[in-house]
């Protein structure tokens, strides 16, 4: 199968949302890098709705428009103006809110229907020459930077329709389509020739009535029957859809780990990670460290947590690289600190490089150690107690954990232990993996401590399926 990236969204509007934060953010990358940009615009409802969500966007301030070239990958061959062609749409929803910020020369429509132009091959031809007229490097079309395609319920894309013989045209980019199964009958389409020429393509589809021709696509079916397996980019090709179309892929459930990813992703913006999250990352994955960290958004949680409650001192078990202790480090004051068990020495080293250039080198301990022997010393040497505790630790032993804990903390203290669902394997009496099995020991000691309460919130994400036990020392 041909590589393909697919991402899942729970429904059309969230999809079209998500298309344009996506564009925009690409727009101002590739501008970062060169100019032009070249984008191919779609029309459908999702396209649309697309584009009208760019123009919603305060982000669309931040793309430079004047750098920016719009096409199209096919159009109606009505007049101009009229409300079936994707230019007029695509001139309500975003072409007018952007004025005078977008040159008009930079806005390339197929030609429309006319006395000059009385054919669709006439159109082809003129939009053929346009598009030379824009190319470098002894290409026919510019290398567009986003090839946008919405596909039909019988997998077309553009205006190549399954079994036309547009699909088999070679040595040109343009070609006039007549007799299209869906009305209007005549249209202008880039041909696949000009698609392969994108950098990137993005296929966007919504809809029970696509699920059928997305999967056929997605498995590389044949070009004549569901052309849309052949829209392909030259570096990358994105299939965007949502939980609706995407229900016929096998290797992409829809309720299931892709959806989970996509909506990770989605909210990303919320936790961002800066340069020093992104090396604490880094370093653990050239040192050869598992990659069992936190998330970004449940480092961010962590974070607000011990921000919410004031958390001068936090206690945390299992350091690993290092990358959940320094969002929590950051949510300390100046004079606040962070004590970090971790059993394997060469692990605490990665993680003390990693949080000496992030700059919280003097607000953390790393203490290495079995985590047991260490609290037991902590607690034989009467330290401080503690305001948060973060359990990332081995499952086996969550309970003595937490009988040694309580007795380190002070009252209303908060104690979050991670990995407590263990993808729903904890509800099972005789599940053979001991670290299920240390859950269900935590879980049950938990009942008997009349001195905390505590809830367990179930999880879904990038890293699966999972949850958190949050519990509360009370007063």
């Amino acid at each position: 199968m041909t590589a393909r990236d697919v991402v899942v969204h729970p429904d059309a509007t969230v999809l079209a949302e998500a298309v344009a934060a996506r564009l925009l953010t690409r727009l101002v990358d590739v501008q970062s890098h060169r100019r032009p940009v070249h984008v191919v615009l779609t029309g459908g409802t999702v396209g649309i709705a697309t584009l009208a969500a760019v123009a919603a966007s305060p982000v669309r301030h931040a793309v430079d428009w004047s750098g920016v070239h719009l096409w199209w990958g096919d159009e109606r061959f009505v007049p101009d103006g009229h409300p079936d062609r994707n230019e007029t749409q695509a001139r309500t929803a975003l072409i007018d809110a952007l004025g005078d910020a977008l040159p008009a020369r930079n806005v390339h429509p197929m030609p429309a229907l006319s006395d000059d132009v009385p054919t669709p091959e006439a159109s082809a031809t003129a939009c053929a020459a346009e598009l030379a007229r824009w190319s470098s490097h002894g290409a026919h079309v510019p290398a567009f930077d986003v090839l946008l395609l919405g596909m039909g319920p019988d997998g077309h894309v553009a205006s190549l329709f399954p079994g036309h013989e547009a699909l088999d045209v070679v040595g040109a980019t343009t070609v006039g389509v007549h007799g299209s199964p869906k009305p209007p009958p005549e249209r202008v389409s880039l041909t696949f020739e000009a698609l392969h020429a994108a950098r990137e393509v993005w296929v966007v589809a919504a809809g029970a009535e696509k699920a059928g021709a997305v999967a056929a696509a997605l498995s590389d079916g044949d070009v004549h029957d569901v052309p849309a397996a052949g829209a392909l980019g030259l570096e990358r090709t994105v299939w965007l859809v949502d939980v609706a179309a995407a229900q016929e892929v096998a290797a992409a459930p829809p309720a299931g780990q892709a959806l989970w990813s996509a909506v990770d992703e989605y909210f990303s913006p919320l936790a961002q990670e800066d340069d020093a999250l992104v090396t604490v990352r880094h370093n653990a994955a050239q040192h050869g460290l598992p990659d069992i960290a936190v998330t970004p958004n449940q480092g961010a949680l962590l974070q607000i947590l011990a921000r919410s409650i004031g958390a001068r001192r936090v206690l945390e078990l299992g350091t690993l690289g290092g990358y959940s202790t320094l969002w929590l480090a950051r949510a300390l004051p100046d004079d606040g600190r962070l004590v970090s068990l971790e059993i394997d020495a060469a692990h605490a080293e990665v993680a003390r490089t990693s949080l000496a250039a992030a700059g919280v080198a003097q607000l953390v301990d790393v203490v290495v150690g079995p985590a047991a022997e260490t609290l037991d010393r902590l607690a034989a040497e009467g330290v401080e107690p503690f305001d948060l505790v973060f359990v990332d630790a081995d499952k086996q032993s969550l309970a003595r954990y937490l009988d040694q804990v309580l007795p380190l903390v002070r009252p209303g203290a908060l104690v979050v232990v991670d990995n407590v669902v263990r993808g729903g394997a904890v509800i099972e009496p005789q599940h053979p993996d001991d670290r299920v099995q240390g859950v269900r020991r935590f879980a049950e000691r938990l009942v008997d401590l009349p001195s905390v309460e505590a809830t367990v919130v179930q999880t879904v994400g990038s890293k699966g399926y999972d949850g958190f036990a949050l519990l509360r020392v009370k007063d």
